[in-house]
């Protein structure tokens, strides 16, 4: 776009609606086409003060994700302490980009918005303008107050918690998404250089490092390398979603961004809160472990492999590509190497009802083998792998992974053949 058209699109009396509306009490500042943003603090009072900005040459416009008393106040010199004083609340914005297509951010979108629902939420949602999206909740959605302290006391704490959480709740459904959409676990894996583990995020990424004073693209701001607008669309309408919709001359205003109920959010805050405390806990947890030296490199047996694993090494008829790329990652996860790994693989083609063919195998073992960490297997909650196929059956040692139930059982037999010998002492 040339610097007229720039113009004639902030021009736009229902695009300077929307950005002066979005603007009130944020620091919003501008950007050139180099990249360079224009200064800080600053903001919009008038929507003059807009077109003097686009006049200057200014194309693109991001705002604080936080509200404040008096947005021009802002410093980098100001305190953590200073900064709760100045803030009147702030926005949830959960910004996720696609590292490989962008389907697979309107997928990410469209199961966070899934989940937010489930907890009550009614999440608005807009294109960034490049490679992702933008899911909204509005700061009213969420209480004044929380544990005793003002909400606006407790940013970034809560964003970042959300963003995490969210992250975790979702990552099984979102993965199997993927694979749904791609046709297969090595149709999805097959456009990434190295995998070092099996996670939605090898594919899409979910912003969670939120700070003070921290920016996102406005609704109906224009980005300044595909010249596409941040454009607000319907949650139903994203799996449709085309670039060209995006486009100045295509856009209309019918979808809103950023409008929830009062206290719609309470519920994803507190369960969000909770899981944090859990979290930080058994972090603490493994830290102490990892200081004693709780490893270990040893192989573990297959008899202390999961009952679902087992199932599948016996040999199946149904799934047969699906279970060889868990196997794979499961054998290299519980230490076995890759002589080890061969010889069983082979075995279990041999006691298939219908084998995979020696291309299959010796092209997933290449793959695997060239991976610089071992690739754990889908969780235990993923759909497409262990419950569709009708092999999980879980007793008390199953965990998230099938790789922590063959940890668990080796660690305890361990122990009572340790405890046995102290006994015939």
């Amino acid at each position: 776009m040339n610097r007229f058209d720039i113009l004639k699109y902030y021009s736009n009396p229902d695009v300077q609606k929307v950005l002066m509306d979005v603007a009130k009490d944020r620091e919003v500042v501008g950007r050139f086409d180099d990249g360079r943003f224009l200064h800080r603090p600053d903001t919009l009072l008038y929507t003059k003060d807009l077109m003097e900005r686009v006049n200057k040459g200014i194309s693109t416009f991001h705002c604080s994700v936080e509200k404040w008393t008096h947005p021009m106040r802002l410093s980098a010199e100001l305190n953590p302490s200073d900064l709760d004083k100045m803030r009147k609340g702030f926005d949830l914005i959960i910004d996720m980009d696609s590292k490989v297509k962008l389907e697979h951010a309107a997928i990410t979108a469209e199961v966070v918005c899934e989940f937010l629902k489930e907890l009550g939420i009614k999440p608005t949602v807009k294109f960034s303008g490049s490679r992702g999206f933008h899911v909204g909740v509005a700061g009213n959605a969420f209480p004044d107050s929380i544990d005793f302290k003002k909400m606006t006391t407790r940013y970034p704490e809560v964003p970042q918690s959300i963003a995490m959480f969210i992250r975790e709740q979702i990552k099984d459904r979102l993965l199997d998404r993927f694979v749904e959409f791609e046709g297969g676990v090595a149709a999805l894996v097959k456009d990434l250089p190295s995998v070092s583990e099996l996670s939605p995020y090898a594919f899409v990424d979910i912003e969670k490092d939120w700070g003070n004073r921290h920016l996102f693209r406005m609704p109906y701001s224009l980005h300044k390398k595909f010249w596409l607008v941040s454009l607000p669309i319907e949650v139903k309408d994203l799996r449709s979603f085309d670039m060209n919709m995006a486009k100045p001359e295509n856009v209309n205003f019918k979808s809103k961004f950023l409008e929830n109920k009062d206290g719609e959010g309470t519920e994803l805050l507190l369960q969000a809160l909770d899981w944090t405390a859990k979290h930080k806990k058994e972090e603490v947890i493994k830290s102490v472990e990892r200081r004693k030296g709780n490893t270990f490199t040893t192989p573990i047996p297959e008899e202390f492999f999961p009952p679902c694993v087992q199932t599948i090494l016996n040999g199946i008829t149904d799934g047969r590509k699906r279970s060889l790329f868990t196997i794979l990652s499961f054998l290299r996860s519980v230490n076995w190497t890759d002589e080890m790994i061969q010889a069983r693989i082979q075995k279990w083609n041999e006691d298939n009802s219908n084998p995979l063919t020696d291309r299959t195998i010796n092209t997933q073992l290449k793959w695997h083998f060239r991976q610089n960490r071992s690739l754990l297997p889908a969780n235990c909650e993923s759909d497409m792998f262990y419950k569709s196929m009708g092999i999980c059956k879980r007793t008390k040692y199953c965990g998230k992974n099938p790789v922590n139930y063959a940890f668990k059982t080796y660690i305890l037999s361990l122990k009572k053949l340790k405890n046995a010998k102290k006994v015939k002492k």
